[in-house]
């Protein structure tokens, strides 16, 4: 007598298959971030990548076609890893400045492979010489900035204070180039402190949510 309990046969291989094509993703995206960051994003090549992911080029290019393909997916993965969830975090101006000092310090130490300063200084780069990095690199700040906006209007309602959709988001890219500002003088001012910072960030961030 037959029985149907159970996925059928090929049900059941889908979701380990799956599975691994995630894993294999995920090990060339690690991979790519660190070639990006030792040798530079224009000079790492697939083969760079593929011979830091151990697997063959062939097998990276059954996943992206090609590098910018690559940096798309590594900014998606951030975003959704990261970049939510800090926007959503941020409710107070004590968020915004422990947010951002955090980062400078990640920045600093060079402890977090996920975060460095000369890989955000590098794409900046390729994206004034390639225009499909440039409309990756635009369409994470416009989610990123959209996002913000919002914080920043939260944080403004705490303070007793109310700001339009466009003074927000005004506001919000003003926030953005301080962020990215950060990242440039982590490399060009390294004895820069996160204690000398404080102060004058936490002026900057009242004004902007006020």
């Amino acid at each position: 007598m037959s029985s149907d309990t159970g996925p059928a046969p090929h049900a059941r291989s889908a979701s380990p298959a799956l599975t691994r094509a995630e894993r294999q993703r995920a090990r060339i995206l690690d991979a790519a971030e660190r070639c990006f960051i030792e040798r530079g994003f224009h000079a790492a090549s697939m083969a760079h990548i593929a011979a830091t992911a151990r697997m063959s080029p062939g097998l990276i290019y059954r996943y992206f076609s090609a590098k910018h393909e690559i940096v798309r997916a590594i900014i998606e993965r951030h975003l959704e890893t990261e970049g939510y969830a800090a926007m959503q975090s941020l409710n107070s101006r004590e968020d915004f400045c422990a947010r951002m000092l955090e980062a400078f310090e990640h920045w600093r130490r060079r402890d977090d492979p996920s975060m460095s300063a000369a890989l955000i200084l590098d794409l900046t780069a390729e994206a004034a010489r390639d225009p499909q990095i440039l409309d990756i690199v635009r369409g994470k700040d416009q989610i990123i900035g959209k996002e913000l906006a919002v914080a920043i209007q939260r944080a403004a309602r705490k303070e007793g204070a109310r700001l339009s959709t466009e003074a927000a988001w005004g506001r919000a890219m003003m926030l953005q180039c301080l962020y990215e500002g950060l990242a440039f003088r982590v490399v060009r001012t390294p004895e820069l402190s996160a204690s000398a910072l404080r102060p004058l960030l936490e002026k900057v961030i009242a004004a902007l949510t006020t």
